[in-house]
């Protein structure tokens, strides 16, 4: 029995040894592990968890720290580019409150469908706001942005590309996108545009990570953005013109002075179309159509 028992008591000793090893030789591993991360673990004085969670977050506070650092100083770069494209921001005209303003605004352009809606707005004496996407404007549209300035029109800026993935991936690489648009419209027209409108809306699921921190440089800059709150959704599947025309009209009342959006890219043939309807029922209604300058600026979430 006494043999037995003495047998049973030393596979029990060196079952222990063996498992006190194996975790030794863990614990070797793991910290010399974290310690090629940066981590420093001191496994003799805490066997607890916490003191790998203490280690790892003081590793993750440093590296946000660093990363404060290089977010400041992109922040010092990217203020420093482009010192040619500060403007004078819009300074609206206070309207008689009698007055029933309303804003046409046309996105994506110019196309050969600027030509048709600049001819419709002249036809009527109406003004509009058009802003513009420089990458899709071929050769003989340039002389279309000449024409919008000579019929006392306003441009605005849409970004070069509207490509979302790429000019809102950084406020650098909006600002680069923007300037191309913005350097373009001023060759063609001597114009220093101060008025623009964000690709998608000012807030919308694309520049979330760099919405706030765009606005303020933009604005540091001396531009002012536009949204709208009426929309003809001319550019959403396949509307008719009367569904253009609806969309339209069934919310302009809804808005003290509403700023309609519209498109005249290449695609948006209906748009010309409808227009006349649009314009002729807008001014039965006892509406002025003006430009964008002459209005405060609507911002979705600034409404």
């Amino acid at each position: 029995m006494v043999s037995k028992r003495i047998q049973w008591m030393l596979v029990v000793i060196l079952s222990v040894l063996i498992i006190r090893l194996g975790i030794i030789d863990k614990m070797s591993n793991q910290e010399q592990f974290y310690k090629q991360e940066g981590a420093i673990l001191v496994w003799e004085a805490e066997e607890d968890i916490a003191a790998l969670v203490k280690a790892e977050n003081e590793k993750a506070g440093k590296e946000n720290a660093g990363l404060r650092v290089f977010r400041e100083e992109n922040r010092k770069n990217y203020t420093d580019m482009y010192p040619d494209m500060y403007v004078e921001s819009v300074k609206p005209i206070i309207l008689l409150k009698e007055q029933k303003k309303v804003y046409l605004t046309f996105d994506d352009g110019p196309s050969h469908i600027t030509k048709d809606i600049m001819d419709i707005l002249k036809k009527n004496q109406v003004k509009a706001t058009f802003f513009i996407v420089g990458s899709t404007m071929k050769e003989e549209e340039k002389e279309y942005l000449k024409q919008m300035v000579d019929d006392g029109h306003t441009i605005g800026i849409h970004t070069f590309s509207h490509n979302y993935k790429e000019i809102y991936s950084s406020v650098e690489a909006f600002l680069e996108d923007f300037y191309e648009d913005y350097k373009l419209i001023y060759d063609i027209t001597g114009v220093q545009v101060n008025i623009f409108r964000f690709p998608w809306g000012s807030y919308n699921m694309y520049n979330r990570g760099i919405r706030d921190e765009l606005i303020g440089e933009m604005k540091r800059r001396g531009f002012t953005y536009y949204d709208w709150n009426v929309s003809a959704e001319d550019s959403v599947g396949n509307p008719t013109e009367y569904k253009i025309k609806k969309n339209v009209l069934k919310d302009l009342s809804r808005y003290e002075e509403p700023i309609i959006l519209m498109h005249d890219s290449a695609i948006n043939r209906l748009t010309a179309k409808s227009l006349p309807e649009i314009i002729k029922e807008i001014q039965d209604k006892g509406y002025v159509f003006d430009t964008l300058e002459n209005r405060e600026p609507y911002q979705f979430g600034n409404k």
